[in-house]
């Protein structure tokens, strides 16, 4: 990427003439020779639900996602005064939720 390609010089005939190739440098095709710079990538990688920080990741997105849900629910089907307490509880503990979760990661670094 950085490095300078060196100017050759070739004469008109064998330009025109066709009989000059360009040299190939061999390929490297084997997967474990790029394995340093790509991680592999399996299903488990992108879902690890063994691990806990990333259970408690899907709980909270869960959470959140089934509170806007239900709230929305609940002014569909014409009981606004569910739908305002949801939406009361909900504004007031995610916040709390999500901060305490900043502050943990940043203190479990």
């Amino acid at each position: 990427m950085f490095i300078k390609k060196k100017i050759e010089a070739i004469s008109f005939r064998e330009f025109m003439s066709g009989s000059r190739t360009q040299k190939q440098s061999p390929r490297n095709n084997s997967i474990y020779a790029m394995s340093a710079f790509f991680p592999t990538i399996t299903p488990g990688s992108f879902f690890p639900i063994h691990d806990t920080d990333f259970a408690l990741f899907l709980i909270g997105v869960g959470s959140i996602a089934g509170s806007a849900f239900l709230q929305h629910l609940a002014a569909k089907i014409g009981s606004p005064a569910i739908s305002e307490a949801i939406g009361a509880i909900s504004g007031f503990m995610f916040p709390i939720i999500v901060y305490g979760a900043v502050l943990w990661f940043f203190f479990t670094l």
